[in-house]
């Protein structure tokens, strides 16, 4: 079997090789140091040479995976295709649940407690932020 060439996204990378195609492949310890591209990440378009064993003998990265979801974010555009943007008080809301989480924490005794008082500070919160200060 001779050298096999695969362009493909990356699955998934270790220190020890790449995941394509849903297989492992191993990098070759007899390639050159610059042949293969150490950089590359999950969701990269590479090219891999693979030994007649499946050894990655040399990697070179085609397309990185932010360049991809910033060409596919230009192809949505604006319109209804594309990701819809938090209202305001959607991101008031998220943003009352990210403050008030560790504060439920620190005074939750158990999981029940922890949802009671989270879900209280939040409403708490929302109103104080959408209305003004709830205690007068």
């Amino acid at each position: 079997m001779a050298r096999q060439v695969i362009t493909a996204t990356v699955e998934a990378v270790n220190e020890r090789g790449v995941k394509v195609n849903g297989n492992w492949h191993n990098f070759s310890s007899y390639a050159n140091g610059s042949d293969i591209d150490r950089t590359v990440q999950a969701g990269d378009t590479a090219e891999i040479v693979l030994t007649s064993t499946g050894w990655v003998r040399k990697l070179t990265v085609k397309q990185r995976a932010a360049t991809q979801k910033a060409e596919q974010a230009a192809q949505q555009g604006n319109g209804a295709a594309g990701a819809r943007a938090l209202d305001a008080a959607q991101y008031t809301r998220l943003r009352v649940v990210e403050i008030a989480v560790p504060i439920a924490v620190h005074f939750a005794e158990d999981f029940d407690a922890y949802l009671t008082r989270l879900g209280a500070l939040v409403n708490w919160l929302v109103a104080f932020v959408e209305e003004g200060d709830p205690l007068g």
